[in-house]
């Protein structure tokens, strides 16, 4: 392993497949040349928690974030790759008994939407996105939900993470909620 992480350039879907056998948490990333529907190269991210991708987004060249799925990346880099995709690993892995459901913390009260989620509670992944509950959701609402989640990384607290994001605190507060409903993160108590 070098400073930059891990090297998955032989093949997208092969390396994703033996993150997932091992469990691997972090980010794999490359620059693509060319993506459907983007003008010019963009950078293209998938988070992976136990393993599992859990979200996908691309970069392109202002700025500007695009969401995209495990599937299109890997069909693109069987055909126009493979690109020299990196996996940098995160630095603290995810409780496994916190991914089965047993965790020892109790996750935050989701009954009183009005009330801020404690500023220092560091959330958690614990699985991945439902899509199918994603697939009615407007792109704009998937685009805040997905960039909200790149921010947790099982060290930024709630309040870093409301400082990362380009919405507004109260914004960030309900798709932390929704997150928790859904059973993707958990911030303990």
């Amino acid at each position: 392993m070098s400073k930059s992480g891990f090297d998955a350039s032989i093949g997208l879907a092969f390396s994703l497949e033996l993150f997932k056998r091992y469990r691997r948490n972090g980010t794999v990333e490359a620059e693509l040349p060319r993506v459907p529907g983007i003008r010019g190269q963009c950078k293209a991210f998938l988070q992976l928690v136990n393993g599992e991708v859990v979200s996908v987004y691309l970069i392109d060249t202002q700025g500007q974030r695009h969401s995209s799925d495990k599937t299109t990346l890997c069909r693109l880099d069987a055909e126009k790759g493979p690109f020299e995709w990196r996996l940098q690993l995160q630095s603290e892995a995810v409780d496994p008994a916190l991914s089965a459901g047993q965790s020892s913390g109790q996750p935050a009260s989701l009954t009183s939407s009005s009330h801020a989620l404690a500023g220092s509670s560091v959330p958690r992944i614990v699985s991945s996105l439902p899509q199918e509950q994603l697939q009615a959701w407007t792109p704009q609402r998937r685009d805040a939900l997905y960039i909200t989640l790149t921010n947790i990384d099982g060290m930024n607290t709630v309040e870093e993470i409301k400082d990362l994001v380009p919405f507004p605190r109260d914004l960030v507060d309900e798709l932390l909620r929704l997150l928790l409903e859904m059973k993707v993160i958990v911030i303990p108590a």
